[in-house]
């Protein structure tokens, strides 16, 4: 009885197994767009970089029969070119299940430079659109042309930037000096300026984007080497690169001065190149005329602008920070100071509301420094923290 079960359950089995292999399949099926919407034929399109206006590039909807999703891809192409190697292409919004795409600024500026139209410059892209389903593709049969105007401007804010030029500290572009990245947007350098064109550009190898002033004296991109003219006195300056601005500043560095507290000044440091101002020899009594030791400095600088002080980043009782997270230390320095300590700020970055700001930002002279002789190095170096070292030579 339990074969004639068994036989019988195996028997159903194959009549449910055999039911169920009828071969599946999709249905698929759909029309190319049948047209192309906006932008007309031959519109202008004038590229924005003010105002970040997107423009948007329309199609009518693709007729499914089954009611499967289609997919789109928009393709760009130089005005002679056949769509064979695209300049660009992207999907549509949505993923690519819209029927319409919205190019930023920025992105039509990489379509203007793709298609090889220059700065304030006008040229033709056409553009058409690619549907998909399950693998099969049609194409609109219409393709259309825009115009499309490249402005003067800035597209997109380089992540690195080098400088040189003739009558600049780096004259050749081999040369060339990277620029510290001080806040988004903005880079920062100390180097010598004579009478001198500056060359800014976003890489030493491969291929530049260039940066310069226009009449307007607004920071734009430029198609060539050809850069800024700096009337510079061949001493150091703070040369500063906004792109949020679309400003360069330059500001002299006339001289520093190391102060020990109150008022004495220790050594004038002058410029050595290479981001780099020095005093040699210096002495160092600690002794003021009131009669006790003070050991305290910090530096005065004068710009063409005015005064600042550059500093350490302690409180006027140097047993706090102004800067949150960093170690106070307000002994002499021994070898046990943080590395932090010699770093060097412009006081005026640095919010101390409520301390006496002849006492802010204090270093204090090396252990066992007193009536020696010290080597003193500010290096404004662009490649890491702003920092000074004094070194005893006697």
């Amino acid at each position: 009885m339990k074969k004639i079960y068994t036989r019988l359950f195996s028997l159903i089995a194959i009549l449910i197994l055999g039911s169920c292999t009828e071969k599946y399949e999709l249905e698929v099926g759909f029309d190319a767009p049948e047209s192309l919407i906006s932008p007309a034929v031959d519109e202008l399109v004038a590229i924005d970089l003010e105002n970040g206006t997107p423009t948007v590039f329309e199609w009518t909807k693709s007729n499914s029969y089954y009611g499967g999703v289609v997919l789109y891809e928009v393709l760009f192409d130089k005005e002679n070119g056949d769509f064979s190697n695209p300049i660009y292409k992207m999907v549509s919004n949505g993923g690519g299940g819209d029927n319409w795409l919205s190019l930023t600024p920025k992105q039509l500026i990489i379509l203007a430079k793709n298609a090889n139209i220059g700065i304030n410059s006008e040229g033709t892209v056409k553009w058409k659109v690619v549907a998909s389903q399950g693998g099969e593709k049609k194409e609109t049969q219409e393709i259309r042309t825009i115009q499309l105007r490249r402005p003067a401007g800035i597209a997109e804010i380089p992540n690195e930037l080098f400088i040189y030029g003739n009558g600049f500290e780096a004259e050749s572009v081999e040369d060339a000096m990277k620029l510290r990245k001080i806040d988004d947007g903005v880079f920062e350098i100390f180097a010598a300026v004579g009478n001198s064109e500056i060359t800014l550009c976003n890489t030493i190898s491969g291929s530049k984007t260039y940066y310069k002033l226009n009449v307007d004296n607004k920071l734009i991109e430029s198609e060539t080497s050809s850069g800024t003219v700096i009337n510079g006195t061949g001493k150091a300056y703070r040369i500063v690169v906004d792109f949020n601005l679309l400003t360069i500043k330059t500001t002299e560095i006339q001289s520093i001065q190391m102060i020990r507290t109150w008022q004495y000044n220790l050594g004038e440091l002058t410029y050595i190149g290479n981001h780099k101002f020095e005093v040699k020899n210096i002495a160092l009594p600690f002794y003021h005329d009131w009669g006790y030791p003070e050991e305290r400095y910090r530096f005065w600088v004068t710009t063409n602008e005015g005064k600042e002080i550059w500093g350490s980043y302690h409180n006027d009782q140097m047993n706090g920070s102004n800067i949150p997270g960093m170690p106070a230390f307000g002994n002499p320095p021994n070898g046990t100071q943080p590395d932090e300590y010699y770093n060097i700020y412009n006081l005026a970055d640095i919010p101390s509301a409520g301390q006496n700001q002849d006492w802010v930002g204090m270093y204090k002279l090396p252990l066992d420094s007193e009536n020696k002789h010290a080597n003193v190095v500010i290096d404004m170096s662009p490649t890491g923290d702003y920092k000074h070292s004094v070194t005893i030579i006697d």
